[in-house]
């Protein structure tokens, strides 16, 4: 019963989500940027009310985070400010394909692309760390306008409906993007991707339910995905962390982080742990700094099915 009501909100908040942005399409071609600010206002505190299961926790996980840190009102203004920027992160990738790069993706600015561009001269691919931190779907749509070929593995999950249109428009702002499932295909176009020098895009900062590697994340035991690592080690693709950033509500940076790395060693599990560990405290720092830019939706601390 409880999993069929699951299936049931997920489904509600999928088709909400995707509603709104096929709502607001028509009106999105004729506002400015700044316009998104009071719409995405809006329909996140309509969601913070009205979807209890998702206030809840959201409000849950922060308190877990940083409940020595913040008193309750703190969190549950971070929790409206996260609710916010949910809705706010498709509506910015609806208006990047609407309107002409210069007037709203070019005023994002590089920082750190030295970083990328030293990694790719290794003739191995790169690999970003990706998170779900403010517009994440605007990574590789700002980086394909400098010439950069640019893949995303994404995990359609539980918005299907979201994923597919968020994917169609990412595909038309020079995007190569592709599902996780099945798995053998998705691993092979990765290969493939790094093997041709290009960046390939997986997001980690969500609970790995098979396979995870048990990691502390904010003080709690975090099962994390290893996919980054296992590539890593196997190709010798560098990891550098990629995430954009917004300021006054807008997306104003994409940062391009130094690479993570390892002391590698002949034991290939541990080498995998070791480099999971250290990129999951990067996925920290970063959200410990920009705590309501991140989406906090996931069961992050949930132990995993055995």
């Amino acid at each position: 019963m409880e999993k069929k009501t699951s299936k049931l909100i997920h489904r509600a908040g999928d088709f909400l989500i995707n509603g709104i942005a096929t709502c607001l399409i028509i009106p999105i071609r004729c506002l400015s940027s700044k316009s998104l600010i009071p719409i995405s206002k809006f329909f996140g505190t309509t969601l913070f009310c009205l979807i209890k299961k998702y206030r809840r926790r959201v409000i849950q996980n922060l308190t877990l985070a940083f409940g020595t840190e913040k008193d309750s009102e703190m969190i549950a203004n971070l929790a409206r400010e996260v609710f916010n920027n949910l809705v706010q992160t498709p509506l910015e990738s609806v208006y990047a394909y609407l309107h002409r790069p210069e007037r709203f993706l070019l005023n994002i600015k590089i920082e750190g692309e030295h970083y990328l561009k030293e990694a790719l001269k290794l003739k191995k691919g790169v690999i970003a760390l990706g998170m779900h931190l403010g517009p994440f779907t605007l990574v590789g749509a700002r980086l394909s306008l400098e010439g950069y070929r640019f893949n995303l593995m994404y995990n359609e999950g539980n918005y299907p409906k979201l994923w597919k249109r968020l994917g169609e428009y990412q595909r038309r702002l020079g995007q190569n993007p592709f599902p996780v499932k099945p798995i053998t295909a998705s691993l092979k176009k990765s290969f493939n991707s790094l093997r041709r020098n290009e960046i390939l895009y997986l997001i980690a900062d969500e609970q790995q339910r098979r396979g995870g590697v048990p990691i502390p994340f904010f003080g709690q035991t975090a099962f994390t995905p290893t996919g980054p690592a296992i590539l890593s080690l196997k190709t010798g693709a560098p990891i550098l962390p990629m995430f954009i950033l917004r300021e006054n509500n807008l997306p104003k940076r994409l940062v391009i982080g130094p690479p993570i790395t390892i002391e590698r060693t002949t034991d290939f599990k541990k080498d995998i742990e070791t480099l999971t560990a250290n990129f999951n405290g990067v996925i920290e720092d970063i959200i410990r700094q920009y705590p309501g830019q991140w989406a906090w939706l996931n069961r992050r601390w949930k132990t995993p099915r055995k």
